[in-house]
């Protein structure tokens, strides 16, 4: 066993015996307190962070490998904002990761001025997620040419609450001239909004691409359980291609995944297109597994009862945050018409 598959191995233990359904079923328009604490006492909510910032340590694909057993999860906490853009955030601007859960936000509509030796946010950001209940979101704004970091207390600021199809919190955030000392604001490299607005979208990808395993264990479970005619659905011919599909669905989009995690390992500032390439395929792939899944359910994977919707909700959401497919797919397009005819093939060939 390697160490990412320690990793998982003790990601999966830990939430099947803390994250059953009911505690998701709960969970909703707020968060678990109890999977975060568990997982933070066991210190997976900053790998991939350098200990000198107070992260445990460890690599962006160690990151990964813990968000996408929690996405195969549902497990309901901030993690995948922590372990990405939160993370990336402080590391570029030399923040210590805070205490507690975190969120970030690189918003146009939210700006960080500077004012003296102070700041000032004002503005708002719409859809952050779990800003309800995080103890600091991470504000990146640039200014006049400089980026500017800060670790912002939500309570200064004034929340509209919103959920996604999920339940999971998404709320508008707004300051109104907020003063934030110069002690608490650091200058961060140009483009880390860019940065961290791509990010984003990487654990959005890795989360689908988890989300999308478990849709496919549980749609080729019950197909193997439920008997109609005599034998397993899953033998007969046409439900046997659609689980097919299902599964070359959710393979795709892991592939996806995983390569933009190492692309981004290996050299953020070339892994745009890869990024790219990732959430565009697991978004796509989103709608039709979660169709292929609830068809093969029937009636059951309607009920509240059944964990299926718990998967296909999400999924449904994740695809279209962060930026769309159809968002990520023009990105890519750009960036490889602007590589050029002789860069054409490499670009393919590299993704």
């Amino acid at each position: 066993m390697n160490d990412i598959d320690l990793v998982e191995r003790t990601v999966a233990d830990l939430l099947d015996k803390h994250c059953p359904p009911e505690a998701i079923t709960e969970a909703e328009g707020a968060w678990s307190p109890t999977v975060w604490q568990r997982l933070e006492e066991a210190g997976l909510t900053r790998v991939g962070v350098e200990e000198r910032l107070g992260g445990s340590g460890g690599e962006l694909t160690d990151a990964a490998a813990v968000l996408r057993i929690a996405a195969a999860h549902a497990a309901p906490v901030p993690l995948a904002e922590a372990l990405f853009p939160v993370a990336a955030g402080c590391t570029a601007a030399g923040l210590a990761v805070p205490d507690g859960p975190a969120t970030a936000v690189c918003s146009p509509g939210l700006t960080l001025r500077p004012d003296g030796e102070d700041a000032i946010l004002a503005g708002t950001a719409r859809r952050v997620p779990y800003a309800r209940v995080c103890h600091r979101v991470l504000v990146v704004s640039e200014y006049a040419g400089v980026a500017l970091a800060a670790l912002v207390d939500p309570a200064h600021c004034r929340l509209a609450r919103i959920d996604n199809l999920a339940g999971e919190p998404r709320d508008d955030l707004t300051a109104d001239e907020v003063r934030i000392p110069g002690t608490d604001v650091r200058q961060a490299p140009p483009h880390t909004a860019m940065h961290i607005r791509r990010m984003g979208a990487l654990a959005r990808a890795v989360q689908l691409a988890g989300a999308l395993q478990t849709l496919l264990e549980l749609t080729v479970r019950y197909a193997g359980e439920r008997e109609q005619f005599g034998r397993p659905i899953g033998r007969f011919q046409a439900v046997a291609h659609r689980a097919a599909e299902l599964a070359a669905l959710a393979a795709a989009a892991d592939a996806a995944a995983r390569a933009a995690v190492t692309a981004v390992a290996a050299d953020p500032n070339t892994a745009a297109p890869a990024i790219a390439a990732a959430k565009a395929r697991t978004s796509t792939a989103a709608g039709p597994a979660a169709r292929i899944a609830h068809q093969l359910h029937g009636a059951i994977g309607f009920t509240q009862e059944h964990h299926l919707h718990h998967l296909t909700r999400r999924v449904w959401s994740w695809r279209e945050e962060c930026g769309s497919a159809e968002h990520w797919a023009q990105e890519l397009g750009h960036t490889v018409l602007a590589g050029g005819a002789d860069q054409l093939w490499p670009s393919i060939t590299s993704m």
